[in-house]
């Protein structure tokens, strides 16, 4: 990805925040492209992504109106690793290449910056794929809380979910800048401005 536009690589656990900061950056001109959402579309029915499911899976994952159930294909992969990692291997090669396409028509429309939130960035060893990394950290304690108030999750199924990922300090030691959500929406909306005037006075990123 590394072309005149520099592609900033977002990451950080579930229940960071990746996705305010993300919006953050997206208010501030930036423009933001979100891997989850990449990864839903290649489950729409009949796709190539939902057949492979539905063939290793059957109607177990398979809604009323042909949906992928993905309550039920969360329980599945992260109760199982060898089941997430299949997962994994064929949702995404096809995140990346549309990662690759989007990026390519904002650097043609010449955004100097595009942010990508990748929340399997690290685990994907897609770090060279960027001109920088962010991470987005928090407490143990806020992350929990936060993903059982967001996603009605009890604290069992958080920790599934935290396991599956790497530790938040793995990531922080590849990071190229943190941003701390421990505090207020308003000292992370500082640590994003800041950041952000970094990014357009040419000191972020270094490489």
């Amino acid at each position: 990805m590394k072309r005149s536009t520099k592609v900033i690589g977002l990451t950080g656990n579930i229940g960071t925040g990746k996705t305010t900061v993300a919006w953050m950056f997206g208010e501030l001109g930036v423009p933001v492209l979100d891997a989850d959402e990449m990864a839903h579309h290649t489950l729409e029915p009949h796709s190539h992504v939902w057949k492979l499911i539905y063939q290793r899976y059957g109607n177990a994952v398979i809604g009323r109106d042909g949906d992928i159930d993905r309550t039920t294909l969360a329980r599945i992969v992260f109760q199982d690793a060898g089941e997430r990692k299949y997962l994994e291997s064929i949702i995404h090669p096809h995140v990346k290449d549309e990662m690759e396409r989007r990026v390519a028509e904002l650097a043609r429309e010449g955004h100097p910056f595009v942010i990508a939130e990748i929340p399997l960035l690290i685990e994907a060893g897609w770090e060279s794929n960027f001109d920088g990394i962010i991470v987005v950290r928090c407490n143990e304690d806020q992350e929990i809380e936060r993903c059982m108030q967001k996603f009605d999750m009890d604290r069992e199924e958080v920790m599934l979910r935290l396991a599956a990922q790497y530790p938040l300090a793995r990531k922080v030691s590849v990071a190229d800048a943190v941003i701390d959500n421990d505090g207020t929406f308003e000292e992370t909306r500082v640590q994003v401005g800041r950041l952000h005037q970094d990014m357009v006075r040419g000191k972020f990123p270094k490489k």
